[in-house]
Formats: C-alpha cells, structure tokens, sequence
C-alpha cells in the first residue's frame, strides 16, 4: 500500500474542535501531512465511505511553508535510499493516481474493461520484507526492540522533524491489515500495540498535557486518512485511531483511580488528631492535577470519537464496523463512567441490524463481554430494554446459523441477569427442536434453566427438596421404579418438550425449519425431533443421563396416583404431581432411545482412552454386560405397557437400535432373553400396520440375525413370523374377487393393505421366497380358470385393484384411496421377491459349485415377471398421470427393468447356459411414454404448488410427440391454472390477523408441497437409475429430466445434475458428477435392491433410498444462469 499524501498547508481560520473550544493554530517546520487543518467528516462521505473533500478543507500547495525543508544532501540521500528500495524491489505496473478535489491518493490500478472485484487480500509481510521496506515500520516488525521503546524512540524523532517522523511511518506497500493466518493476526497486534504504546509514551512524558499540538496533529492526521477514498488507507488510520482512544480511555482510567486514591489519602489524613498539614496540600495538588489531566483527557476522547467513529462505525468496509465495535467494547471494559451509557451502547445496538452476518456476530460476541461482567449490568438495562426484541430475532431467525448460536448463548447471559422477559424465554426455548444441530446444541443450557425453574416451582409447592427427601423411601439401586425426588426432574423436562412442541400435529419424522418450511426425515432410521432434542441436551440435564432411573419412572403405574384424588402426605403429592400424561410417555420414551446411545458410547470411549489397568478394562467390559443385559430385560416390559398405541410402540423398538452400536456387538448375549424380545417384536409386528413401527421392528428383526451364534433361534422366530404373514393374507383375500376393485368391505381392505407392508418390510431383511412360493395358500384358495402357484401370484394380482372395475362403477374416495394403496403395496412386495429371485441366480452363478438354473424355474420366473409388468402397464394407461398410485408403480417397473440388467455381469463358467438373459429386458416405447406421460404429471403438481414455471415442451421428433400428453385422462391440475388450488393460501400470508382457517390452508398447501417434492425427487432418482442400466434404448427419459432441471428447485437440480450425465467435459465438475453418479448407481443397482434402497447385509434387504436426497421446503422463485451450455449447480442442503 503506497501510502504518499500531499502535504496540504494549514486552514486560514483556527478550527474549532467537537467540544467547541478554539484550537490553536498547528505551527509546523515543514511540509507535512499533520499541517492539513483539522475536518469532520460529516456530509462530505459518500456512501461507499469515500472522502469527498471540499475546497475548504484544503489549502493550495502553493501555500505550504517551505521553511524547515531538509537540505540537498539530505535530498539527495533519502533519493538514494529510495532508488535502491525500488531497484530490490519487484517491478510493478505503473499505479495511476485519483485525485480527491485536490488531495492525490495512490490507487491500485484496475485492469482495463476488468470486472469490478472486491478488494484482494494480501499476505502480511514478514521480517525480510519489514527490512526492506525501512523506517517505522522495519522498527516495529524488524528490530526486535519492545513497543514501547520504539513508540519513545518515534515520539523523539516526531518532535525533532514532524515530516520525517510522520515519513518513516508510511513504508507498507501492501495491506497487511487484512491478511488471513496467524502473521496477519501478529501484524493487527503489533499494529496495535505500537498506536497504544504511542500515546501512552506521549502521556508518560507529560506531553500530552503540556504540548497538545503533539495529539491535535496526531488528531488531524489520522482523521483525515480515516476517511481517505482508498480502503487501505482508511482501515489503516481507523485501527490506529480506535487504538489511541482505547489508549486515553486506559489513561483517564488511570488518572480517575489515581485522583480517587488521592482523595482518599487526604480525607485520612484530614482526620488524624495532629494531620500533617503540608502533607494534605500536596495530596490536593495531584489530585487536582490528576482530575485536570482527566477532564482534558475526556475532552480528547469526545473529539476522536466525534471525528473517528460515528463516521466509521457505519463504513462500507465490514471488516472496519468490525473493528469499531471491538473498539467501543472496549472502552466501555475500560472506562465504563464515561462509555456505559446508552448514548455510546446504541451503536452497538444498531450494528445488530448490520447486513454482513460476520458483523453482527462480532457484534453479539462483544456484548458477551459486556453481560459478563455483573458489574456492568445495571448500566445495560436501558440498551437491554430498547434492543432486547433484535436480540431475540437474532437468535431466532438470522440467516447465519453460527450468528444465532452466539445470540442464543448473549440471551442466556441476559437471562442470568434478570432482564429477559418470559415471553423471549419461551421463543428461545422452543429453538430446542429446531432443525440446525448448531442451534440445538447452543440452546440446551437456556432450555435446561427451564427446566430447572420448573422443577423448583414443583418442589416449592411441595414443601421443599429437603422436606420431600425425609419423607421418600431410600432408593433402592436395583428396583428403579420406586418413586424418588428425580421423578420430578423427568415430569419437568417431558412438560416443558410438551410445551415448546408447536408441532404436535405434525409426525416425529418431519421438523420446521426457522422459515416455516418443513424438512422431512425420509429415511426410515431418521432420528424424530425428539430424539435430536435429546442430543443435545443430555449434557446439560443430569436426569437424562440415567436413563436406567428414566425407564423406571416410565414403567411405574401412575394412574392409581391420577384417581386417588388430593393427598396430604408428600410421597402421595409427589407420586400425583409425577403422574405421566399420554403425550409425555411418547416423548420420554424418546428421550430413553438417545439416553442409551450416549450411555453405551460414553462407556466405549472410556474403554479406549488412555492406558487402562486390567482391573479398570474389566471393570468398564462388565458395565457394559450389565447395561446390555438390563437393557434386553427392561425393552420387554416396555413394549407390554406400551405396545398398544403405534407411537409409543415405535418409540420402544427405537431403544433396541442401541443393542446395535458397535460397542455391543460383540457382548454375550442370553439365549432366553434374546428370544423372549424376538416374540415380542413378532407380537407388534403383526399388531401394527404402519410404517411407524413396523419400521423399527424391521430393523430390530435385521439386528437379531446379526447375532451369529444365535442364528437358530432368529431363524425359528423369523420363519414363525413368514407363517403369520402368510396365513393372514390367506385369510383376507377372496380368490374370485382378488382383482376386482370395490369389491371388499372398508374393514377388509385396511387389513390386506397392512398386510402387504408387513411382506414387503419382512421382505427387506429376510429372504422370502420359499414363504411366497409355498403352495398350500394356492391348494386352498385358489380362483376358478386362474392357476396360481403361490402366494407371490396373489400379490402381482392385487396390482390390478388400481384398475376401475366396470361392474362396480363408483366407490367411496376412503376404498377408493385403500384400492391404490393395496396396489402400491403388492406391487411393492413383489419387487422384492423378484430382486430376491435375481439375486439367488447370481449367487448361483457365482458359487463354486455352479450350475445350470432349471428351465421350469426360469420360466416361471420370466412369467411373473411379465404378469408384474404387464399388471403395471395396464394401471399406468388406465389411471391419470398425476394420481400418486401411479407414480408408485412406475418407480417398481424401472427399478425391476434397471435390476434385471446386472445379470449380464455374471461370467460363465465352462459348460453353463445363459438362459437367464432372457430376464434382461428393456423398457417397450408404451411403457416409457406411459412412464413420461405420469412423470409430466407429477412434475405438473409440484411446480403449481411450489409457484415454479416450467419450460414449455419443445418440438421434438415423432417418438417423442407423445410424452406430455394425457390422452383422455385429465390430470387432476387444471393445465390452464398457473395459481394454487383451492388449499392455496392468502395474498397476504404475513398479515399478522390472519384468520385460522387461512393459516391451516397455508399449513396444508405447505406439506402438500414437500410431499410433491419427495415424489419427484424419488421418480426422477429411478428414472436416472434406468438410464445409468441402459433400459433407455432411444434416451427418452433423459432429455425429459433434463428439460426443466433448473426450474423445479435445488434438490431436483442437484440430483438431476449430480447424477444424470449432462455432457460437462472438460469442465471438472462435470466429470466429479458423472463419477459420483456412476459410484452411487453402482453400489445401488445390485438385484436384492429394494425399492431402490440399498446393498445386502447379513443376506438381508436393507431399505436405503438409492438416491439419497434429502427433501427440503423451498418457495423462492429461483433465477438460473446458463453460461456456455452448463450450469451452476446449487449444494443441497443438508441435516446435522
């Protein structure tokens, strides 16, 4: 940073300072910078934080006083020192100068017809290049010399020759102020440092009483460049500035302390019998002195503050309104008397709306400082009070998640200082479920206070913890379900969860962002809200971290406490005030599911820290037994009291993944207990019909065969629960009217549907072919004129009920809705089976013992693969597009035909047949226009619900002329409709009467969105995987996903761009796409894949999704730019 300012001669009239005193004249003896007369800023910015300098503020050249000039030798040396600077130096391009109404200012350059860029950070300079560079600055970087003994040494040479001292200090060609690391940081130090140390060396030497034209130049001259056009130059003098005041506010602190020690000496003094009168007089004088010296000082500090800061607090460099904030901090820790009022804490105050998230930050950190410190408090009520409502909507709804985390934990310090409000308490507590992990976790000790209260309230009104512990029993180690003082601490926690769970209507599975959109866990091991809640909380509320205590509580009967009215005795006020209601069991449950996590991890982390004696590894080995034992022992008793309800019974099995961590795998497990929990899961697995808990009993049934010494009794349980399955689909279907739709009662078609979703969740980690394939439910039921083999060829049947029957012509949208459901869900089983029938012949393939698959078992195979296909096809030409029974279906028949393609990997071993590459098949021009036609539809609804415009169909040849087309279906969109249907919200949705029956249509429009989204995210996911296998003979499919890719939002972009080969050669990003879209096909493609989910384990079907995307809210109009045939492809966002 060349740093050359014209010498500019002293204001004919003597200016006058911020207080209003006249300032004397500044006598100089040369040309100078400090000979600029002194200005304020005022109206002379603009609004970039450039200088604007009138003709006033300046005085012609001319004038300058050439009197105190150096000499010609000295000319001549220092043009010598120069020319040998500049010949070492690397060569630049010449700079050209801007000349600022008289005053010229080195300029960087910028490159003709260039883009205008923000400034380029520079690197801070080392010890070489401070040696080179000379003067000042060689001294503070170089030298080796303390601050101090450089800012004295300076301060002689300034008195001696004010140019040449002022000269030295300009020799930075860069802008070291900036740099990143740690020698940018060390430069802003001793930067710092050095400008402290300046003025601290001026008052030390009495000049800064006695000569006030040494601070007025220093005043003038830093002021001045403060509000220099070129950013260098004023970042540079503002940092130099804020440093002097925090220099003068440290010596008026200093001066005060010393004139109230003086005070007081005399007083003592005064007050001896026999004082020593002389004594007393000269304590006076210095106190005197001491608070004239501070009186003047405060005068300094109202001038640079005036100059400096109210002009620079609002630059339009952040990084400098980052600088004044620290600033005004800081002399408000070191002179409060003077600063810790609102009209200095207001700034800060207004900073808090900055623009730049970095700068609000900084800002919230540095008020942390100031709550902080209790001494302080009483002085930050009035800022507290007018800015306390910014402060909450920081830590509520600022952009920057790192910015709400500090604003959270200022609140908590505002809190512990009695000045938050019990509605701004509420706010932040319900930041507990909120979506970001980094706000959780900043949350949890503001929502463990509550907590806290709470539970203080509850045993006040019960007499008092000390009251209460004499009238409870002991409690007892190893009966945990006996009431205890903790009952209360578990009460308090579920009510306040409760409480702060606005969204109680809504699954455990879907969580609100801070916009209000909605973010739905799609996986099926998604942690709920609750669960994620916890996480973060387990630190911070010792009552969770017992969770042994917490399902004790859980387990005892509290409604005997509920019926037995009001009680006298504490243990009975206790045992009602510890009641559970119905809601607060579903969460604590929850609560016990992340409880042992973190137990179980904390004993294995404490198995592998540090080295640990024989004794300490048995020690924690038999803790961890112990806690795998009673856990086996206790989620039985769990799922008896609560296996009843869906929600609490899902929350149960949720525990048992905790069997599952890597740390108790390889623990002993009893045989007994293992198959005493295998019968209750058996027991809710054929209790419940809903993904809720048929969900984690899956993934409990996969956790048990994970237990090989065990796998006899697993296999026993699991064939049990293939024969319950079995029977009752037996039971329910009726052969002759198997595919007639409407032709069962209400009752019936709930009990088929959940039927279907127990084979097909049974399918995903147990193989169920021989289950399927079993003949007798075909010997006993079988139809007339249909020859079924077995209860898979019931399955593929079923798909038809999503035909409409002619002899039933209408019926009732709750059947007609169960009739789509049914066909989802057969057709969902009987992907499963036909994976596991393609996974059996590569298996076979690959065994060392291969041989030739029977031609009857093929073409049996091959038959029902065509009768699913066949059965599909007929749905998706029947049904409209849009109708999400075909958009189900559709997924099934690509996956089917994408899984079949591996089987041409298997290589052949001498002798074998390849008769099963007739099960390779790709797609017909009927089914991939059936396919376009429902993906059109669906790609219709979201973008109608999401406000997005879509691309109109471009001319394309005769094969695809037919993809956008309905036929004689309409969709259920109105094609002409551009607005919402008719659960669209109001104009005006932030209007704060909005009525209640708009904000549930708002709701509803809300979810609806997201779900469309999901769909079709997970259609255009199957379609990408049918194009990867190459089923696409003619490349419909892809150039329809294509078309509309940067108008359907960020996740259909990512996906779409992430994984379908756009053709980005040459470009880097495209080729990382096509290899991450190649690894993430490849690993997901294996036949056995369900639905698109992922690779077997322990030869079982485990549900992953095969595009993991995760769907996510976004209602803002995108604007995309397309440059050179590519695009610019936005990150998906992602969960913690």
């Amino acid at each position: 940073m060349a740093t050359s300012l014209s010498a500019v001669g002293e204001a004919s009239n003597p200016p006058r300072r911020a207080s209003g005193r006249v300032r004397k004249p500044v006598e100089t003896t040369g040309s100078s910078p400090t000979s600029i007369g002194k200005r304020k800023r005022g109206d002379h910015t603009d609004a970039q934080g450039d200088a604007q300098m009138t003709d006033d503020d300046v005085s012609d050249e001319d004038q300058s006083s050439e009197e105190g000039e150096p000499d010609e030798e000295e000319v001549r040396e220092q043009r010598k020192r120069a020319r040998n600077a500049k010949a070492s130096a690397p060569k630049k391009p010449a700079q050209k100068k801007a000349k600022v109404n008289g005053t010229t200012l080195a300029m960087r350059p910028a490159p003709a017809g260039a883009r205008k860029r923000a400034a380029k950070r520079g690197k801070a300079v080392n010890t070489q290049d401070a040696e080179e560079a000379g003067g000042l600055y060689s001294e503070v970087f170089a030298s080796g010399a303390t601050l101090e003994e450089i800012a004295a040494e300076w301060l002689k040479t300034f008195e001696e020759h004010e140019s040449r001292a002022l000269a030295s200090a300009t020799a930075p060609t860069e802008y070291p102020l900036i740099a990143k690391g740690k020698a940018g940081t060390i430069f802003k130090e001793s930067f710092s440092g050095f400008s402290n140390a300046l003025l601290k060396a001026v008052a030390a030497s009495g000049k800064l009483y006695d000569e006030p034209l040494i601070i007025d130049n220093l005043e003038v001259w830093f002021s001045t460049m403060s509000s220099a056009g070129n950013r260098a130059f004023r970042h540079t003098a503002t940092v130099a500035s804020l440093n002097i005041i925090t220099a003068l506010a440290e010596i008026s602190a200093g001066r005060g302390k010393a004139a109230a020690d003086g005070q007081r000496q005399a007083t003592n003094e005064r007050n001896k019998k026999n004082h020593n009168k002389a004594r007393v007089r000269d304590i006076d004088a210095r106190v005197k002195e001491a608070t004239q010296a501070q009186e003047y000082i405060q005068e300094q500090l109202k001038d640079w503050f005036d100059t400096v800061f109210i002009h620079r607090y609002r630059d339009v460099d952040p990084a400098i309104r980052r600088d004044c904030a620290v600033a005004l901090v800081d002399w408000i820790m070191a002179l409060p008397e003077y600063f810790l009022d609102s009209g200095h804490l207001r700034y800060l105050g207004w900073v808090l709306s900055d623009t730049v998230a970095a700068t609000r930050g900084e800002v919230v950190k540095q008020l942390h400082r100031l709550y902080k410190d209790k001494d302080k408090i009483t002085g930050l009520g009035t800022f507290t009070e007018r800015f306390r409502s910014r402060i909450v909507e920081i830590a509520t709804s600022d952009a920057e998640s790192s910015v709400r985390a500090s604003g959270i934990e200022l609140l908590y310090d505002i809190r512990e200082s009695g000045l938050l409000e019990p509605d701004d308490i509420d706010a932040v507590g319900r930041l507990i479920y909120d979506s970001d992990s980094r706000v959780r976790k900043a949350v949890a000790a503001f929502f463990a206070e509550n907590v806290k209260d709470l539970y203080n309230s509850k045993t006040d009104d019960l007499g008092g913890v000390e009251s209460l512990e004499e009238s409870l029993p002991e409690p007892d180690e190893s009966n945990f379900d006996t009431p205890r003082l903790q009952w209360l601490m578990f009460k308090s926690l579920a009510e306040m969860m409760v409480e702060y769970d606005v969204e109680d209507d809504v699954p455990n599975h879907v969580e609100r962002g801070r916009d209000g959109g909605l973010t739905l866990h799609a996986a099926a091991n998604a942690e709920s809200r609750f669960t994620l809640a916890a996480d973060a909380l387990y630190d911070n509320v010792d009552a969770l971290q017992d969770w042994q205590g917490l399902c004790g509580y859980l387990l005892y009967d509290h409604s005997a406490s509920r019926t037995n009215g009001v009680a006298s005795d504490p243990l009975s006020q206790l045992k009602q005030e510890s009641a559970l209601k119905e809601r607060e069991e579903v969460i604590l449950l929850e609560l016990v599911s992340a409880s042992v996590k973190h137990a179980i991890i904390d004993l294995a982390e404490s198995a592998t820290k540090g080295k640990l004696t024989k004794k300490q590894k048995e020690e924690l080995s038999e803790e961890q037994e112990d806690a795998a034992r009673h856990l086996a022992l206790v989620i039985p008793k769990l799922l008896k009291k609560f296996g009843d309800a869906p929600s609490t019974a899902a929350a149960v099995l949720r525990i048992q993944r905790a069997l599952n961590l890597p740390s108790m795998r390889d623990l002993r497990q009893d045989s007994t207990a293992h198959a005493a929990l295998l019968d209750d899961i058996r027991k809710q697995f054929m209790s419940h019909g809903t993904d809720e808990v048929l969900g984690p009993a899956s993934e409990a049934i996969l956790h048990a065969k994970s237990y090989g010494a065990l796998d006899d009794v697993t296999e026993e349980k699991l064939g049990m629960l293939w024969e319950d399955v079995i029977n009752n689909l037996a039971e329910l279907i009726h052969p002759d009217a198997i595919t007639v739709r409407g032709a069962s009662e209400t009752e019936q078609l709930v009990a088929i549907s959940n039927n279907l979703l127990r084979i097909t969740r049974l399918a995903q980690v147990s193989n169920p072919i021989a289950a399927l394939e079993d003949s007798s439910i075909a010997d006993n039921n079988n139809p007339s004129n249909t020859d079924y083999q077995g209860a898979i060829d019931y399955i593929i049947a079923l798909i038809q009920r999503a035909q409409p029957s002619p002899n039933i012509p209408s019926i009732s949208p709750e059947d007609s809705h169960l009739e789509d459901q049914i066909a989802s869900r057969a057709a969902d089983a009987a992907l499963r089976y036909l994976q596991w029938k393609l996974q059996l012949i590569m298996q076979n393939a690959a065994s060392a013992s291969a041989s030739d698959i029977p031609y009857d078992e093929l073409e049996a195979l091959a038959t029902r693969r065509d009768t699913f296909v066949h059965n599909i096809e007929a749905v998706l030409q029947a049904r409209a597009g849009g109708e999400s029974v075909c958009a189900s279906l559709a997924q099934d028949m690509l996956e089917l035909h994408a899984s079949a393609v591996l089987l041409k990997t298997i290589k052949l071993r001498p002798g074998m047949r390849d008769d099963w590459e007739a099960l390779v098949m790709s797609l017909d021009e009927a089914a991939v226009t059936s396919i376009l036609r429902v993906f059109t539809a669906v790609e219709k609804s979201f973008a109608t619900l999401a406000n997005k415009k879509l691309e109109s169909a471009p001319a394309e040849k005769a094969a695809d002329a037919n993809d956008d087309e309905e036929d004689v279906h309409a969709d259920p969109l109105d094609d002409d409709d551009d607005e919402p249907m008719s659960d669209s919200s109001p104009s005006d949705e932030d209007e704060a009467a909005q009525t209640q029956a708009s904000q549930l249509r708002r709701e509803n429009k809300l979810r609806k969105t997201v779900l469309a989204e999901k769909t079709l995210c997970e259609l255009a996911g199957k379609m990408i995987y049918a194009v990867h296998a190459g089923v696409d003979d003619r490349g419909r499919m892809k150039r329809r996903l294509q078309r509309n890719r940067a108008r359907l939002g960020p996740n259909f972009k990512e996906l779409v761009g992430s994984y379908l080969d756009l053709g980005k050669e040459g470009k880097g990003k495209g080729k990382a796409a096509r290899g991450k879209a190649k690894e993430k096909v490849g690993a997901g493609a294996g036949v056995g894949q369900a639905k698109g989910k992922g690779r077997f384990k322990s030869n079982a079907i485990v549900a992953e999704d095969e595009v993991d995307d995760e769907i996510e809210d976004d209602e803002e109009e995108e604007e995309e730019d397309v440059v050179g045939g590519g695009e610019e492809v936005e990150s998906v966002r992602e969960e913690d």
